[in-house]
């Protein structure tokens, strides 16, 4: 991400500045503030999903995950600071230089791997919160992809000198990696799957059947990836600036606070669909009737969709139930539970075959009670709350 110190090089240096100037302040500023804004999503998000909805998924684990190396990372580059970046090279004291270089060392692990398990964590939202075979498929393949690479990422980075202890001490045997075309290759491969991930919900979206401003409201939240990505355009930028200074420690700032902003900024735009019952008390005219009457989803693990939404994103379910006497059934929007009934033969040689057909058009999950006994010939309606189902007998007779 910079050149290394070459104490030849520092000499010849046309020292633009040599006041006491610093940045270190900018540094710590941008720490600090993503820092909080990053850890208030993850913190808000897992109390949500496991305190309020009672349900905490793979995503919610691997978020966490994430979320513990951008911390890490944030460390890491505040030990940098603290060791010459975003001081002048030349005013870098010479017994600071191992360990800034080993801050620097984590700060690169650190950040690349929190990369990599935000967007695991965002494709296992979407195999959660989508049920449409086609997202299934792309967020598997996705998720392949994404463990192969993670895997990858962690021994490139790990392994880039050999032994590692060459990355910081350039006297040793051994060797290293090109480290400017490695840190490219893993900046191009990051801003490719930062564009995929984040266009996947997208067609969804547009098909849900909701109201223009909530519909414009999800296209925002879920476009925040692309500011994501725009980020990653200008850090790239901020490699080849890196790359070509006499002044790497003042000039690696930007690199280096454009890498923290960009995983903590993917952390809370993957947070923030999670965050729905936090808007609906805030904002209940914006968001509670885009995500439902109930403050809680009658199903956490498809949150942040409407029932009418899903109901044109699911296919038609019918089951099948035994029925003896009483039976009582669980039915969700738009599926339908057919109960076969016990036959009735006649003397005349005549049997009767009747089948109770319920099906729920609209609301909430509800127990719906099925009863031969009570029930007449005829097609009747019943709704209760939010619920609305059509209670249907067919008849059929059969000759022995």
């Amino acid at each position: 991400m910079y050149l290394r110190r070459n104490p030849e090089l520092v000499l010849g240096i046309d020292r633009r500045s040599t006041d006491d100037t610093s940045r270190s302040y900018e540094i710590q500023a941008i720490l600090i503030t993503f820092s909080i804004l990053s850890t208030t999503a993850v913190v808000s998000r897992t109390y949500i999903r496991a305190r309020v909805l009672h349900f905490f998924g793979w995503d919610d684990g691997f978020m966490v995950i994430a979320h513990m190396f951008a911390l890490g990372a944030a460390v890491s580059i505040g030990l940098e600071n603290k060791y010459g970046l975003g001081y002048h090279t030349w005013d870098q004291p010479s017994n600071s230089y191992v360990p800034y270089m080993k801050a620097f060392y984590a700060s690169v692990l650190t950040f690349n791997v929190a990369m990599c398990f935000v967007k695991i964590a965002i494709l296992f939202q979407y195999r959660r919160v989508f049920t449409i075979p086609i997202i299934k498929t792309v967020t598997f393949y996705g998720l392949a992809f994404m463990v192969a690479w993670t895997v990858a990422i962690a021994l490139l980075n790990t392994l880039v000198c050999v032994p590692v202890a060459r990355f910081w001490d350039s006297t040793l045997p051994g060797r290293c990696l090109d480290f400017l075309t490695l840190w490219y290759v893993m900046a191009g491969f990051n801003l490719v799957t930062d564009l995929g991930v984040f266009l996947i919900p997208l067609p969804v979206i547009k098909s849900l059947n909701l109201p223009m401003k909530q519909k414009i409201m999800l296209f925002m939240v879920f476009s925040l990836g692309f500011f994501t990505c725009a980020i990653s355009i200008y850090r790239i930028h901020t490699l080849k600036t890196a790359s070509s200074t006499k002044d790497p420690n003042w000039d690696n700032v930007d690199a280096a606070v454009w890498s923290f902003i960009e995983v903590t900024m993917a952390i809370i735009t993957a947070c923030l669909p999670t965050l729905r019952p936090i808007f609906s008390r805030l904002m209940p005219r914006l968001f509670a009737s885009s995500m439902g009457r109930s403050s809680r989803p009658s199903n956490p693990a498809q949150y942040g969709l409407s029932l009418s939404s899903r109901s044109r994103i699911d296919k038609r379910r019918t089951r099948i139930i035994e029925h003896s006497g009483h039976s009582t059934a669980t039915l969700l929007e738009d599926e339908t539970i057919s109960s076969p009934c016990p036959p009735v033969a006649y003397r005349s040689g005549l049997q009767h075959h009747p089948t109770i057909s319920v099906d729920i058009s609209a609301g909430k999950k509800g127990d719906i009670p099925l009863d031969s006994h009570q029930q007449s010939m005829d097609s009747t309606g019943s709704s209760s709350g939010d619920i609305k189902a059509t209670t249907v007998i067919y008849q059929e007779f059969t000759k022995q």
